[in-house]
This record gives structure tokens, C-alpha cells and sequence, in this order.
């Protein structure tokens, strides 16, 4: 079994991770930074010291026309009292080696290497700095040495503090950075830990959970979701149930009947002649009727309902199917259909259409009066082409319309077993419409009755 690792401990090995890289970038970065800046100030320290000692030369050259004794000019002397006692030192003016050469390139001030006496070639005349008089012409050259690269110790302490404190800054950085990082991850693993204890109580069958997120980010549209979730949950158990009841129900009335009939059969109280044994039949027709709507209802609900579609002239199916209805009433209302000109073909399959059509005008014709009207239209709509199914009859109260095309629903007096049929007819109508990628729906008429609406997709 592999090993598991916490989510918190990998989010947080992330976060260190990703800080530790940061400030190992930073601080690299802040030391190339501070070492060269220091590097660019040593040199632009040198170049305006030879400005001011190039210009002290330039003077003095002047001023008394030649080079000697210019020594005294670059040397400094100064008397420090240590222990009531004054000593003289000296200095330069310029720190570390350097040379003058007179205007023919002749070193006549050297410090560090002993060149004085010796003539330079043009070339090294040409790498020194000038030292020109009024009318800018060279008369003198001044060299300074390539400034050591190593730093002094005063340098080097310099350096030293400013790159603690930087290593001090990123150090303070860094803690905060990881309170955050642990505020963060405690804020993100909160609602995971509410979800996972709740998914864990729905797999156990409580459906009674619900979790409060009030975050307005992600995970509080997740927890949203999560809540929906659990309500479709509990309304499907709801249904489950309720639709395991009325199948029980629906099939321990016909086997009853058919029990007690053979058993009375068996026991000679009924003889076995077509009497006795056609209401055993019928049950069993009725049995196997409610089977098939089982069936075919499971099977749109799954999306596995098979539709032999083809090109069909809907008005001619609708006409057709009012036709057979009406032959087949022994009295009863008046069954008419109209329909739009020009209607477009429409994709479908007539066997099924022709089947819940059958459903509708059978259901209508139940609850409308003999003197009354059932009347079946065909428009054109919007891509759309529209079947109204509209009645006289008393109509759908409103407490049952919005559970009208439920399975086994009880409100409404035509889906009862009284009827004749498996209680299944509107459900497995919806089914089938839908199938189709139409839809239907049921109301109330304005001049009273029910109406029952079908909008099918133009091929």
C-alpha cells in the first residue's frame, strides 16, 4: 500500500519550498547588487579624484611653468598629539600607486613602481589621463594604478553589515510570509475538512447534511453545488421511494386478483371455463402493460430509448390519430383537429408520437363531458411546431399541475387505477417528448378545461 501524504503537509512543504527559493533569489540578487554598486562608487570615487588632482597639476604647471617640486603638491602633511607628544605625518593626495609624466612622456613623479627618468611610448601616453592647460593642449600625463580589487577592511565591514541586514530583512520577510502561508492553508483545508465529513455521512446514508460555507470564492460556489447536490439526493430517495411503494402497489392488485382466482379454481369453487378465466387474462394483460411502461420509462430515463425516426407530416399523424380515437368512442364529446398551412416536416418517431397523442386525447375525452369538446391544433411556431391537446372538461386543479407528469401520482383522478391504465401515461409522455428534444406541459385553458401542449424541434 503506498504511503499517504496529508494535503496540508504537501501545501505546505509547497509554500516552503517556494519561499526558501525566494529568498535564496532575493538575497543572491541584493548581494550582486550591493557588491556592484559598491564597485561603481569605488570607480566614479577614482575618476573624480583624478578630475581634482589632474586639475591641482594643471594648475600648478601653469603657474610656474615647469614640473619641479611638484612632489610637495601631491604629498600632505598633518600632526596628530598622541600622549601630549606631536608627531607629523604624511600622505598623498592620491591613495594607492600612480605616476606624472611631463609633456614629452617623461615619468618625473612615481609611486610604487621606480619608473622616474623613464620616457613611455605613445601608446601608454595614450591610456593615461591628460592634464591640459588653458588652451587644451597636453602637458602632462597623469597614470593611476588598477584600483586593488581586493577591499579594504573598513570595506569589507561595510559590505559585511549591509549584507546581514538584507539577510536580516529577508529572515523577517520570510517568517511573515510563512504565518501567512499557514493562514492560507488553514482557511483552504477548513472547507474541505467540512466537505469530506459530510460526503463521509452520505456515504454512511444520512442525507440530512448540509454544509455552511460562507466563503464567496470557489469554494463557496462549491459548497453551494455540494448543498444542491444533497437536495436532488434526497428528492431522487424521495421519488425511489414513493415509486417502490406505488410499483408494489400497482402489482399486488392484479396478482392478488389472479392469486385468489386460481386459488379458487384450485379449491372448486370456480369452475375453469372462459367465465372464470378471462378476468385472470385480463389482469395479466394489464400486468404485462405495466411491465412495458416500466420499461420504456426506464429506458428514456437512461437516454436508451430507441427512436426510429424519419421525415413525418404531422397534421396527417395528428388527423390520423383523432380519427381512430373518435371511431372507437361509443358516444361521448366531440373530437375535431385543426391544422396550420404550410407546416414544415418534422424528424420524429410516429409510433411513439402517435402513442402519447393517444395518451392525451384518451385522458381528455375521461374527464370532458358527452356534450362537450375536445379539440386538437397544430401551429407553427418559432423552429418549433406546437400540438395543443385542449378539452372542456373541469380541468387540472392547481395543487396537481405541478406534479401532473410524476409517476404514480395520485392527485390527478385520470392517472388512478380506476381508469384502466398503469398510472405511467404522462410520465412516460414527457419521456418520450423530451426524447425527441421537445418538450410538454399542462394547464388550464382560459375558457376553462385542460390543455396539454407539445412543441416538437423542425427537422
Amino acid at each position: 500500500m503506498k504511503r499517504q501524504f496529508p494535503f496540508a503537509l504537501k501545501l505546505g512543504l509547497s509554500f516552503f519550498i517556494v519561499i526558501l527559493i525566494a529568498v535564496a533569489l532575493v538575497y543572491f540578487l541584493t548581494e550582486r547588487t550591493i557588491t556592484s554598486g559598491f564597485s561603481a562608487y569605488r570607480e566614479q570615487n577614482t575618476e573624480q579624484t583624478a578630475k581634482q588632482v589632474c586639475g591641482l597639476l594643471a594648475e600648478y604647471r601653469i603657474r610656474t611653468g615647469t614640473w619641479s617640486g611638484v612632489e610637495k603638491l601631491l604629498a600632505t602633511q598633518y600632526t596628530v598629539l598622541i600622549n601630549n607628544q606631536m608627531i607629523v605625518r604624511h600622505t598623498s593626495l592620491i591613495g594607492g600607486c600612480f605616476s606624472l609624466a611631463d609633456e614629452n612622456g617623461r615619468v618625473i613623479v612615481c609611486r610604487g613602481e621606480d619608473r622616474v627618468g623613464t620616457t613611455l611610448s605613445a601608446e601608454e601616453i595614450a591610456a593615461g589621463i591628460p592634464i591640459v592647460d588653458d588652451e587644451q593642449r597636453r602637458i602632462g600625463t597623469l597614470f593611476l594604478a588598477v584600483e586593488d580589487p581586493l577591499l579594504g577592511p573598513e570595506e569589507e565591514a561595510f559590505l559585511s553589515s549591509a549584507k546581514r541586514s538584507a539577510l536580516l530583512g529577508l529572515g523577517i520577510a520570510s517568517g511573515v510570509a510563512l504565518l501567512l502561508a499557514i493562514f492560507l492553508i488553514s482557511q483552504v483545508l477548513s472547507p474541505l475538512r467540512l466537505l469530506s465529513r459530510a460526503t463521509d455521512r452520505i456515504a454512511h446514508g444520512d442525507l440530512s447534511q448540509q454544509v455552511a460555507l460562507r466563503a464567496r470564492d470557489e469554494f463557496g460556489r462549491l459548497g453551494e453545488s455540494f448543498n444542491r447536490m444533497i437536495e436532488n439526493l434526497q428528492r431522487s430517495e424521495t421519488i425511489r421511494q414513493t415509486m417502490t411503494a406505488d410499483i408494489a402497489h400497482e402489482l399486488r392488485t392484479p396478482v392478488t386478483i389472479i392469486q385468489g382466482n386460481l386459488e379458487a379454481i384450485l379449491d372448486g369453487i370456480y369452475t375453469p371455463d372462459a367465465k372464470t378465466i378471462a378476468p385472470i387474462y385480463e389482469e395479466t394483460l394489464h400486468l404485462g402493460h405495466l411491465i412495458d411502461d416500466l420499461r420504456d420509462l426506464a429506458l428514456a430515463e437512461a437516454g436508451e430509448l430507441r427512436l426510429d425516426k424519419e421525415s413525418t407530416d404531422l397534421a396527417a399523424l395528428v388527423s390520423q390519430v383523432v380519427e381512430t380515437v373518435n371511431s372507437s368512442l361509443e358516444g361521448g364529446p366531440q373530437l375535431s383537429s385543426t391544422s396550420a398551412k404550410e407546416l414544415p416536416a418534422v424528424t420524429l418517431d410516429p409510433k411513439r408520437i402517435r402513442q402519447v397523442l393517444a395518451n392525451l386525447l384518451s385522458n381528455a375525452v375521461r374527464f370532458t363531458p358527452e356534450e362537450g369538446e375536445v379539440h386538437v391544433e397544430v401551429v407553427h411556431g418559432d423552429k418549433m411546431v406546437e400540438v395543443r391537446v385542449t378539452d372542456t372538461g373541469p380541468g387540472i386543479p392547481p395543487k396537481d399541475l405541478p406534479h401532473l407528469f410524476e409517476r404514480f401520482y395520485r392527485g390527478d383522478r385520470a392517472r388512478t387505477r380506476a381508469s384502466g391504465g398503469s398510472g405511467l401515461g404522462l410520465a412516460i409522455a414527457k419521456q418520450w417528448v423530451e426524447a425527441h428534444g421537445g418538450m410538454i406541459r399542462a394547464e388550464n385553458a382560459e375558457g376553462g378545461g385542460a390543455r396539454f401542449t407539445i412543441r416538437l424541434p423542425i427537422s
